[in-house]
């Protein structure tokens, strides 16, 4: 009987591999992290227009009413940003299918894909500017307490959790990436330094219920993690895009 080989050859790896899976992943990654950008420049416009403090719901409703464009148009690039999550983190699974075992290919998908519903939620949320300005044309305290809730459960809640599992599943795929070497080095460490933030979005509520001060570097550097998060998604799509056509040459 011939002794079967012990690694596969380049072939049959490169047979494996679904060169339109990695191609589709690719644009998807690329849109996720441009839809990322716009959405982070969207977060940004009330303080550039004079609208400061955007925790205070009467002047955030005089944002939303002199600009009702702006949180609809946040929704949409959240709706587009979660298919795109969706689509990346199974182009993904298939980049590490040769090297990761199926159970760790698995768990990230799913992370993936829990992070584009909380998303979803989030994109829903932005998406009720109508009955928002409607309660509060009704009266102003029912618009300044719906305005309250959906910051609390938006911004707060379903944007946070979709970065927080987003982040996980970054890392994840990193440190899956750094072993297997299905994903170059520099994209494994960037990834990385952006799950960081998982840092400060868990000890950061722990510091504050102990009554621990915060400085205020703490904070900024949170928010900066998150576009450095977006130019990962731009390089995670430049290399599923350049390993598809090497798969196909």
């Amino acid at each position: 009987m011939r002794a079967s080989s012990a690694a596969p050859t380049q072939t049959e790896v490169a047979g494996t591999i679904d060169r339109g899976a990695l191609r589709a992943g690719g644009l998807a990654a690329l849109i996720a992290g441009l839809g990322g950008i716009v959405w982070f420049i969207l977060e940004l416009l009330p303080p550039a227009f004079g609208f400061d403090d955007i925790d205070n719901p009467a002047v955030s409703l005089d944002y939303l009413r002199q600009y009702p464009q702006f949180y609809p148009l946040a929704g949409v690039v959240l709706f587009i940003m979660a298919i795109a999550f969706v689509v990346a983190s199974f182009a993904v699974s298939d980049a590490l299918a040769p090297h990761a075992s199926s159970i760790t290919r698995r768990s990230l998908s799913a992370l993936g894909i829990l992070s584009a519903a909380f998303l979803v939620m989030h994109g829903v949320l932005r998406e009720s500017m109508g009955p928002l300005l409607y309660v509060d044309g009704l009266n102003r305290a029912w618009g300044e307490s719906a305005y309250l809730a959906i910051l609390m459960l938006g911004t707060h809640g379903f944007a946070q959790a979709s970065l927080l599992t987003l982040c996980v599943w970054v890392v994840g795929v990193s440190v899956a990436g750094v072993r297997s070497h299905a994903l170059p080095i520099w994209l494994c460490v960037l990834g990385i330094i952006t799950g960081l933030r998982l840092v400060t979005l868990i000890a950061g509520p722990l510091l504050t219920a102990t009554s621990v001060s915060l400085p205020e570097i703490f904070w900024l550097g949170s928010v900066a993690l998150i576009p450095l998060g977006m130019l990962w998604w731009l390089g995670l799509g430049a290399v599923l895009l350049v390993k598809s056509r090497a798969y196909h040459d």
